[in-house]
């Protein structure tokens, strides 16, 4: 598997961010209809992932302590 430079590794991290938020809005639109709700939930989470995954090529890793201090 080839390395990310950072700007493909941030252009992954938006793609993937931008789709984790499109999915959750649409987890809020079918909250009524449980199978469609999971189904988005799924995908919610698969693309929640991935950006956190790819957000650790360009920015320091998140700590206990950086996400007490807030810093």
């Amino acid at each position: 598997m080839r390395q990310l430079d950072s700007i493909q590794a941030q252009q992954k991290y938006l793609e993937h961010s931008s789709l984790s938020d499109h999915f959750e809005r649409l987890k809020t639109v079918y909250a009524s209809n449980a199978q469609l709700y999971y189904k988005y939930a799924e995908l919610q989470y698969f693309h929640k992932s991935r950006a956190f995954y790819y957000r650790n090529f360009f920015m320091a890793p998140v700590t206990q302590a950086s996400m007490m201090t807030g810093i």
